[in-house]
């Protein structure tokens, strides 16, 4: 699973929207929208600062094969 289908799925299960967690890591949701695509890819501190928000390791977001705890 790529990081942007991790990232979406792990979002939806918080119930936070695209919109609340661009406001928590201080991007635009279009960004997020990006990411989530895999159009593009978060700078490091934001993959760090996704993962507090999220509560998932770094490792989850970045390996295949890694479990969310």
């Amino acid at each position: 699973m790529s990081l942007g289908n991790k990232l979406a799925s792990t979002r939806r299960a918080k119930n936070l929207t695209q919109e609340q967690l661009a406001e928590k890591l201080d991007v635009t949701r279009q960004a997020v929208s990006r990411w989530e695509s895999d159009a593009a890819y978060p700078e490091t501190d934001k993959i760090v600062r996704m993962a507090q928000i999220l509560e998932v390791s770094c490792d989850y977001l970045l390996q295949d094969g890694v479990d969310e705890k």
